[in-house]
């Protein structure tokens, strides 16, 4: 695959101890703290960016007054082939991906450790899109102080097993009492820091992720959406109102009736699998009366043909020419 672009993101992270004449820390501890940052940062952009970036974590380490410092570089690599089919929501860039993470979120509050630690293992009972503020979760949770406003994305890493597994891990120094605390930081800058009780939450929330689906504050209207679908199971009745597509590499059937999709494809001589339709799309939640989510195309934005493959005539064998016996 192409490359297109490469993204440098720098971060810090401290164990605090308690002797100052001590710099030392058990490998047992710290191996398996800086495997499980690289596997945290990894899984959280696979989770934000799917197969759109990858990135890759790189380290080298320092220590002073009371303290192990290790020093981060992430490289993240935005891959080319998402300008044309995988960019609806754009891409997550190592900068965000690390604010997300809480690792550079400037307060011990947000970011996915803040939320871990806020949330100390209590069930979710709900978790909710806020309405009028696109990307926000209102998250409750059983018990007293029990709500909490979020991220989306945050939210998202916090019910992914691989990132909450990686979590635990960065933490191992603390659970083995090679540190007492853990303190994010910025160009030396300190910008969150966990002691031991909250590590205690965090731990338990990783534990029990208490496994929510999202649910949108208004779920019985629909919204419009731009989407890229692919023709699924070519239709070849003209007339007919609802085509097939892949979304999400998911099957869906699509409203078209408000559109000349048909009507263009009869031009063209028929609909092939994969022929490409950027469109806006109205997709209607499940309700009482429609146990689906419904979705409509009111405009398609671009078309691109599939690729097809090239007949060739071939050319009939020549006969073979009988020779004459001599006689």
């Amino acid at each position: 695959m192409a490359e297109s672009e490469q993204n440098r993101e720098w971060f810090q992270v401290a164990y605090i101890g308690d002797d100052e004449n001590d710099h030392s820390m058990d490998v047992e501890a710290l191996g398996p703290a800086l495997l499980a940052f690289g596997q945290l940062l990894r899984a959280a952009n696979a989770e934000l960016n799917q197969s759109r970036a990858i990135m890759k974590v790189l380290v080298d380490s320092n220590f002073e007054h009371k303290c192990f410092l290790i020093n981060f570089e992430t490289l993240q690599t935005v891959l080319d082939t998402v300008k044309d089919f995988l960019n609806d929501e754009g891409v997550k860039h190592a900068a965000d991906v690390l604010q997300k993470v809480g690792v550079t979120a400037g307060t011990a509050a947000a970011g996915l450790f803040g939320y871990l630690k806020w949330r100390n293992g209590r069930k979710i009972e709900s978790a909710q899109e806020v309405m009028n503020s696109p990307g926000a979760v209102l998250i409750k949770v059983e018990g007293n102080n029990n709500t909490v406003q979020i991220g989306r994305d945050v939210f998202r890493l916090s019910q992914n097993p691989q990132v909450l597994e990686a979590v635990e891990g960065t933490l191992t120094p603390i659970v083995h009492k090679e540190a007492k605390a853990i303190e994010f930081r910025k160009n030396d800058k300190p910008l969150a820091s966990f002691e031991a009780n909250d590590i205690r939450a965090i731990v338990a929330s990783c534990e029990g992720p208490g496994d929510m689906e999202m649910v949108d504050d208004e779920e019985e209207k629909p919204k419009v959406i731009t989407a890229t679908l692919y023709s699924h199971g070519p239709v070849f009745e003209p007339k007919a109102p609802n085509w097939r597509f892949l979304y999400r590499k998911k099957p869906i059937y699509a409203d078209i009736k408000g559109t000349s999709i048909a009507k263009d494809a009869v031009k063209r001589g028929g609909s092939f699998m994969n022929d490409r339709y950027r469109v806006k799309m109205e997709v209607t939640p499940p309700n009482d009366e429609h146990a689906e989510t419904r979705y409509k195309i009111v405009e398609v934005l671009e078309f691109t043909p599939a690729e097809q493959q090239i007949s060739m005539k071939l050319r009939a064998a020549k006969k073979p020419v009988r020779k004459r016996a001599s006689k």
